[in-house]
């Protein structure tokens, strides 16, 4: 006899019937057949039909009652069981306390593999991500240091780019003052390339007016030098404007406009 696969087991567990139109018009007719068809349906006693048809409405002493009996039932049926197959009982046992059983040493594995796991997941969480998030800072720092590394070399070429050209215009334009008669096409020309010059370099000097390198003030110097001469060649512009107004009205315009921006 197999104990695990047991077909003799039979316990008498409770049935409860299903409340149904059909089952409660199946008692009244029952119920007026009992009492020769004069029977008065007032007298119906539902809350007895309730009980007897259906456990849900058993009084809870009872319940408690039959459930402690079948508890019972249940503990002698399976000492009985026990007794009459003993051997498949020693089995079933073994399969988890025999020490070279297949079944037990697939789970002291399992046990040995998930102790493992929660080791490793613990020095993870304690200390690998914890390092891992040192390591994270420390590049996004590092980036964050080449990306104003990157944008000072860039801010230094332009400026050396812009101060390079300004230069040249500056030259050009001191001169196309000495040039009689005045070239006041070229000199507003000029006057505009340079003005927009010196406005930039002087935003990217700005930029960097925290540095104290020897390259920072030698591109400041370069500044200055750029800014004085073309502010000599303004002045010697406007005072020509000044002498002859009517013959350098466009020269004039364009000192004036450059006047108000600043």
């Amino acid at each position: 006899m197999d104990f695990l696969n047991d077909t003799d087991l039979d316990l008498a567990l409770p049935v409860t019937a299903e409340i149904s139109k059909e089952l409660f018009a199946t008692e009244i007719e029952k119920y007026r057949e009992s009492q020769n068809d004069g029977a008065d349906m007032a007298a119906f006693d539902i809350d007895k039909f309730l009980v007897e048809k259906n456990f849900h409405y058993l009084p809870l002493d009872a319940l408690i009652r039959d459930l402690s009996g079948l508890s019972q039932k249940m503990v002698q049926t399976l000492l009985e069981q026990i007794t009459t197959n003993y051997d498949d009982y020693l089995s079933f046992s073994n399969t988890y306390t025999d020490e070279e059983n297949k079944t037990l040493l697939n789970l002291e594995r399992t046990q040995s593999d998930l102790q493992k796991f929660m080791t490793q997941l613990g020095h993870l969480v304690q200390e690998d991500i914890t390092n891992s998030q040192e390591i994270i800072k420390d590049v996004l720092e590092y980036l964050k240091k080449l990306d104003e590394i990157y944008g000072s070399l860039r801010n230094h070429s332009h400026l050396t780019a812009a101060l390079s050209l300004g230069k040249k215009l500056s030259k050009s334009l001191h001169e196309m003052c000495g040039i009689e008669p005045l070239e006041e096409e070229i000199c507003s020309g000029l006057i505009e390339q340079l003005y927009s010059l010196v406005t930039t370099s002087r935003r990217i000097l700005h930029s960097f007016v925290d540095s104290n390198s020897p390259y920072a003030h030698h591109l400041r110097n370069d500044y200055q030098d750029l800014l004085q001469e073309f502010q000599i060649s303004l002045k010697i512009l406007t005072e020509k404007c000044l002498e002859n107004p009517s013959s350098c009205q466009k020269l004039s315009l364009t000192l004036v406009s450059i006047l108000k921006i600043t």
